[in-house]
């Protein structure tokens, strides 16, 4: 079997030429890394053709052995066997619950690209780890493998150093939600402002949590999508002003409001007031001080949940309605 990699992204289309008749029924795959369980079914639509369900004996075993390949550590302990206990420990799951789920499809991975690029700012964010593409061609079998190294890279260190990963449980209604999305992503013009974004976000998946670049990275974007050129002649018209009146605007449209209960009773533009003290320091190279100033926000995880909040449901504004967000980063 001939096997190469694909950079993260790119779809892959054969000529009809290159094919022989399928000797296989195998489904092309995608390992989705943070599913724990599927919540009453036992497969989930994310676009047509393709299926979120639980990875069979022979991925599973493909899955292992691409994991291994990338960090052997993880063979003492893996997260999708081991279930951590509240006193730290680490005890096997019954292979019946390990957590290895996959995106099952057919044919290319045109739409299975599509669903990685809205797993990033949908309100349940499905990790794919690596796609697994196979197809019989007259000289054999071909496998492609195509991952993001740095995004790949990242997980697997969270999972080496702190032996878990973040688990999410997946509803029906979170895969009508992303297969929602991702019919209206389709439509997107491919230099669309939305595209950029979510190429920037794929960018960012391959830094660390704690990165002060990460969180400098996520204000960037949210900028790009709602501000414009400030007039220096106008104080009114800075770039901290803008994003916090727009915020609050857009926060009254959102379906899903934006979660502040991090930040107790301070109000929304005392904490974003907070965020741009936070970003000020991290762009100069200051040590921000937690127990001083920027006591309200907690830590930086509390201030970096918001943003990447922020971003994620400015996207997906922008998806219903993207003519108020033209208007917004012009007004």
């Amino acid at each position: 079997m001939a096997e190469f990699l694909l950079p993260p992204g790119q779809r892959l289309s054969l000529s009809a030429e290159d094919f022989r008749p399928p000797d296989s029924s195998r489904d092309n795959y995608a390992f989705v890394l943070n599913v724990s369980t599927l919540l009453d079914v036992n497969t989930l639509t994310l676009a047509p053709g393709h299926e979120l369900r639980r990875a069979d004996a022979v991925e599973i075993s493909e899955i292992k052995e691409t994991l291994y390949s990338q960090m052997p550590d993880l063979k003492l302990l893996n997260p999708w066997e081991l279930q951590k206990q509240d006193d730290g420990q680490f005890v096997p799951l019954p292979e019946s619950e390990w957590r290895y789920f996959v995106i099952g499809f057919r044919g290319t991975n045109t739409t299975l690209c599509d669903i990685q690029s809205v797993c990033l700012f949908a309100r349940l964010q499905l990790k794919i780890g690596f796609t697994v593409i196979q197809w019989p061609l007259q000289t054999g079998v071909t496998r492609a493998l195509q991952l993001h190294p740095g995004q790949l890279f990242q997980h697997l260190q969270n999972a080496r150093y702190h032996h878990e990963i973040r688990m999410v449980k997946v509803t029906a209604s979170d895969s009508t939600e992303i297969a929602a999305l991702v019919t209206q992503f389709q439509q997107l013009d491919q230099q669309s402002e939305v595209r950029r974004t979510v190429r920037g976000l794929l960018d960012l998946e391959s830094l660390p949590h704690y990165s002060p670049v990460l969180f400098l990275g996520y204000f960037a974007l949210l900028e790009s999508l709602l501000t414009h050129k400030p007039d220096p002649k106008d104080p009114l018209d800075s770039i901290t002003r803008q994003v916090k009146n727009k915020i609050a605007l857009l926060d009254n449209r959102f379906p899903h409001r934006l979660n502040y209960s991090n930040f107790g009773t301070l109000k929304p533009d005392a904490v974003w007031a907070k965020m741009y003290d936070y970003r000020s320091h991290l762009a100069h190279g200051d040590t921000p001080d937690f127990k001083g100033k920027l006591s309200a926000l907690g830590n930086h995880g509390n201030a970096l949940d918001l943003l990447q909040q922020s971003v994620a449901a400015t996207v997906r504004q922008a998806l219903l309605e993207p003519q108020l967000l033209t208007d917004l980063r012009n007004c």
